[in-house]
């Protein structure tokens, strides 16, 4: 009888749909197209057909994909590249397996990223290299490259880890369109760091697995092939739109492109799983004879005390292992023992060893800061210059210092007398002053060159390779120190032919002797 009810009740319900369907017209048709049906309880209703002019009204109503637009040249190249040497490559990882075929996924990320990001230069104006923009456009290439370099640090125990060095030492070339000159060469210099891995590799397996041997040279031929696309399309640096629309507004449209057409034609969502039952009850409180239900806390401290102060006597009811029983003593035995076996170095007694350093972003992908050139107190404070070849600092007074910070490939004069100067982790970097009441602190700063027109007291060299000192006539009785430093030449002016300057090498290697219970250094001199 429940059942009867129950079907009558869902026959009305739709039978009041049908009646909305059938006696509403759809908007824009006449009043001619419109028929009336009214069922009656009980009988088969059939709805009319829908005539084919207002099918096609409904299919031309209906959002139709955008037709895309004919590829650039550059891109359909990039394309080939893709699914002829890369699939290759690939392909072969995919039958070697294990990590290998794991670094190879997010080796092909990587190269679909860099399409996205080939496909945007099309379209829009080259942003600041400094903004965030250009940093976003960036990202996705920078993930799948560090996921690249995480696998080769992660697995270092692997004997794997020539095959995943490899890869690993020439990822990093999809990094050339950071570059702004010649970025072939950049990509050739990946390819010699990949070969130094992969040739340990061809060494190994020549003989014993060809398939290892076909699969570094289907690398090479990756890199080799990119190398190729940079100095077809893009021989001094990536080429953009200089008539386009916003760098921004392109990635915006080309992630909401991405994610419509992932959702167009989907199916909904299935709707969540319900959620798991209630854990069962635990078991009844077990009643004692005096009534209490739970056990008394102090009473089974006491009687582990108990235990221990037994002595000796605690372990009495252990039973002895005889060594024919011994897993340790008797391999044989270790096949069919209980113990499970270490799966894992995580399972181990012993403290985990501390993981290997991950490798360092390339340089070219790292965030660069806004250069700084202010005052603040008595200190100037110059930092974060690139290729700046004429920074004058005037107005300068006796009492200030300067503080020269990461710059690289700059040249920083100093005008007027000031007390000390101090270059620290520069590249490159060329200081001329005037005269300093104190002198100069060069720190951490390789291929630097400093210079004084007038006096210096003295020049302190640390953890520096490669420098050039030029001494003035009225500094002649400069002191230089230095300590963990190679490659440092001071110019000294009348010392030379004709009154020219004299090149004169900063001593690199000392003889230490005991004499007399004293430590004496001497210069190792070479004879020529």
């Amino acid at each position: 009888m429940n059942n009867l009810t129950t079907l009558i009740k869902r026959l009305e319900a739709a039978t009041s749909r049908l009646e909305d369907l059938a006696t509403v017209a759809p908007p824009g048709s006449d009043n001619s197209s419109t028929i009336a049906v009214v069922p009656v309880p009980g009988t088969r209703v059939t709805l009319p057909s829908i005539p084919a002019s207002g099918a096609a009204a409904a299919s031309s109503s209906a959002p139709h994909p955008q037709i895309p637009e004919d590829l650039p040249a550059s891109v359909e190249d990039f394309d080939e590249l893709i699914n002829d040497q890369v699939a290759k490559y690939v392909s072969l990882s995919h039958e070697l397996g294990d990590l290998i075929e794991e670094q190879s996924k997010a080796v092909e990320k990587c190269f679909a990223e860099q399409r996205k990001f080939l496909i945007i230069t099309n379209q829009a104006k080259k942003p600041e290299p400094t903004s965030n923009v250009f940093m976003d456009l960036l990202s996705g290439m920078q993930v799948e490259m560090t996921k690249v370099s995480n696998i080769r640090e992660n697995n270092r125990a692997s004997p794997l880890l020539n095959h995943l060095s490899t890869v690993s030492e020439g990822v990093p070339g999809l990094a050339w369109v950071t570059c702004d000159a010649k970025p072939a060469n950049f990509v050739g210099e990946m390819i010699g760091a990949a070969e130094f891995y992969g040739n340990r590799v061809l060494r190994e397996y020549k003989e014993k697995n060809p398939k290892h041997v076909e699969w570094v040279r289907s690398f090479y031929t990756v890199l080799t092939a990119l190398g190729n696309y940079v100095k077809k399309h893009h021989l001094m640096g990536v080429t953009w739109n200089a008539k386009g629309i916003d760098a921004a507004e392109a990635l915006a449209a080309s992630k909401s492109s991405s994610s419509s057409l992932a959702t167009v034609g989907a199916p909904p969502p299935p709707p969540p799983p319900p959620p798991p039952p209630p854990p069962p009850p635990g078991p009844a409180p077990v009643l004692t004879l005096d009534g209490s239900s739970t056990p008394n806390p102090a009473s089974s401290i006491t009687s582990v005390f108990e235990e221990l102060n037994r002595g000796i006597a605690v372990t009495a009811g252990l039973k002895k292992v005889d060594k024919s029983q011994m897993t340790h003593k008797n391999p044989e035995l270790r096949g069919s023992s209980i113990v499970p076996a270490r799966s894992s170095s995580t399972s181990s007694l012993r403290g985990k060893s501390p993981a290997p350093p991950t490798k360092s972003k390339p340089a070219s992908l790292t965030k660069k800061k806004p250069h700084k050139l202010e005052l603040e107190g008595n200190k100037w404070i110059i930092e974060n210059y690139e290729n700046e070849q004429n920074l004058v600092l005037n107005d300068t007074e006796i009492n200030q210092s300067v503080f020269i910070f990461r710059c690289k490939n700059t040249t920083v004069q100093v005008k007027g007398k000031v007390n000390a100067i101090t270059v620290n982790e520069c590249v490159k970097t060329n200081v001329v002053a005037d005269a300093l009441v104190s002198g100069i602190d060069i720190i951490k700063s390789n291929s630097f060159a400093i210079q004084v027109l007038h006096k210096i007291p003295n020049i302190q060299v640390d953890q520096c390779d490669g420098g050039t000192i030029y001494v003035s006539e009225e500094s002649t009785d400069v002191e230089v120190f230095t300590s963990k430093t190679s490659a440092v030449n001071v110019y000294i002016p009348g010392a030379g032919d004709d009154g020219d300057y004299a090149e004169r090498a900063v001593p690199e290697q000392l003889k230490h002797t005991i004499k007399n219970g004293q430590l004496v250094s001497e210069i190792v001199e070479h004879a020529s």
